[in-house]
């Protein structure tokens, strides 16, 4: 009994250490936010209130020589760079609004740009460490081009990337007749051009267990070695086979042609590895990734409003905090990985041209940048005031709807 005690309780206190490391990695991808907003703003000469690190009343105060307020707040869950005439007049010229538009259209966009960085960072650091998720050649069938073992790194030009399990196919299915693979072989990069042909569909030892729709019983499965001529029992032109081959199952789609079961392709069959890449390639690869993040981001959003995907997926801070805790438990490269994801998603996030983010003040701005004047200072700022409020409950509704269900 009391060892049972003692172990529940190791374990809520790990799960709590996993959460505050959860925190404190949130704090520091908004403190990277903030930061862009502040080092943009020096550079081009805004006047600065306060630099502020969490929420709620200062534990922590230091003003530089320059005025700035640095400050440490209580609540971990934010942060801020307060410009001064943010949100109001100021007769001051170095105050937010009294600078040009293109200026203050920099600094609003450099929180964002700095998450996107720090993306970059955290997936070639995960690429160059843990390794990428890509489609690696398993075996090869008289292929004069591919090598066991190559890892396709792009066809056609196109990046493999893999987030989702829908991913997979969409890699190969824009490939044409013939198209030009970049492969990853014995750690060096190989370029090269492949035509499509037909190629022998099964091999020996190979157990058919499925065709089409129907399953095979299990006294029924053909055995391609010693029983191929079954098949025509089933299918005579063309089918899927779900196909027993070693130790996995594979999906063949194969046609009869010329006497013999083949398929049209590469002449490879494929699996999906997680593969070391050298630094500079990694570095090379995060660029494309994220861009690719960002769309899927993108279109995750898009689904949301058109109702294609559940709210449930959607979450506040509080199951962000609970993501991160519980990739964190699994293994410090899933707690990398999640960062990585989740640093392109605020840079997303933070553009969209909703009330109180940086992509609704910089529509303010370009609106003004065309008028010549701006807006009523005071309408807007109710807009954003208000536009957080909202957010703030939104979020609360997606968390308390996280926990509900």
């Amino acid at each position: 009994m009391n060892y049972a005690l003692s172990a529940t309780a190791a374990e809520v206190f790990t799960y709590i250490g996993f959460v505050i490391l959860a925190i404190v990695a949130l704090m520091v991808m908004i403190v990277i936010h903030e930061l862009g907003h502040y080092l943009a703003g020096k550079w081009l000469g805004f006047k600065i209130n306060e630099f502020a690190i969490g929420f709620g009343p200062p534990i922590f105060k230091h003003r530089a020589k320059s005025g700035e307020l640095f400050t440490i707040r209580p609540i971990p869950v934010g942060g801020f760079c307060a410009f001064a005439g943010e949100d109001e007049d100021n007769p001051d010229p170095k105050a937010f609004n009294n600078q040009k538009p293109w200026k203050r259209l920099i600094v609003l966009f450099s929180g964002a740009f700095f998450n996107f960085l720090s993306s970059i960072f955290f997936i070639t650091l995960f690429f160059s460490v843990y390794g990428q998720v890509l489609p690696t050649v398993t075996t090869t069938s008289d292929s004069a081009y591919f090598q066991e073992g190559d890892t396709i790194l792009a066809i056609d030009g196109k990046q493999s990337n893999i987030l989702m399990p829908e991913d997979v196919e969409a890699v190969f299915e824009k490939a044409g007749n013939t198209a030009t693979f970049k492969v990853l072989r014995m750690g060096k990069t190989v370029t090269f051009t492949a035509s499509k042909s037909y190629h022998a569909a099964f091999e020996d030892g190979d157990i058919i267990i499925k065709i089409n729709s129907t399953a095979l019983g299990e006294n029924e499965y053909i055995d391609y070695s010693t029983n191929a001529d079954k098949i025509e029992d089933y299918v005579t032109e063309k089918g899927t086979f779900v196909v027993q081959r070693g130790d996995s199952q594979v999906t063949v789609e194969a046609t009869m042609h010329e006497g013999q079961w083949s398929y049209y392709g590469y002449g490879i069959t494929r699996s999906m590895d997680i593969v070391r890449l050298p630094f500079f390639t990694a570095l090379g690869r995060s660029f494309g990734f994220a861009f690719f993040v960002v769309f899927k981001i993108l279109a995750s959003l898009g689904g949301l409003i058109t109702g294609k995907i559940a709210l449930s997926t959607a979450g506040g801070t509080i199951t962000v905090v609970k993501t991160i805790a519980e990739s964190t438990m699994m293994s410090f490269s899933n707690f990398l990985y999640i960062i990585a994801i989740i640093s392109a998603n605020l840079a997303v996030m933070n553009l969209l041209p909703i009330p109180a983010l940086d992509g609704a003040r910089m529509v303010f701005t370009v609106i003004e940048w065309i008028r010549g004047k701006p807006l009523n200072r005071k309408v807007e700022g109710i807009i954003h005031t208000v536009g957080l409020i909202l957010l703030l409950l939104l979020t609360v509704f997606l968390d308390i709807f996280h926990l509900v269900s």
